[in-house]
């Protein structure tokens, strides 16, 4: 599950450079982008803190 976690978060954050840049090269336009933009920021956020909160749990097992 951690590292599903850590695929999308990595994910997210790769989707939020490249959004911009499909802007710059007129492949979307702005309103696509920035709604684009928010969702992945929202799901950044939420996927980062719970692979982050297993992070210590890993050597117990």
């Amino acid at each position: 599950m951690r590292s599903l976690l850590q695929i999308i978060s990595f994910s997210m954050l790769i989707l939020t450079v490249m959004f911009p840049l499909l802007y710059l090269f007129d492949a979307v336009n702005e309103t696509t982008m920035k709604g684009a933009i928010l969702v992945v920021t929202v799901v950044w956020f939420v996927a980062t803190p719970l692979w982050m909160k297993w992070e210590g749990q890993d050597s117990a097992d």
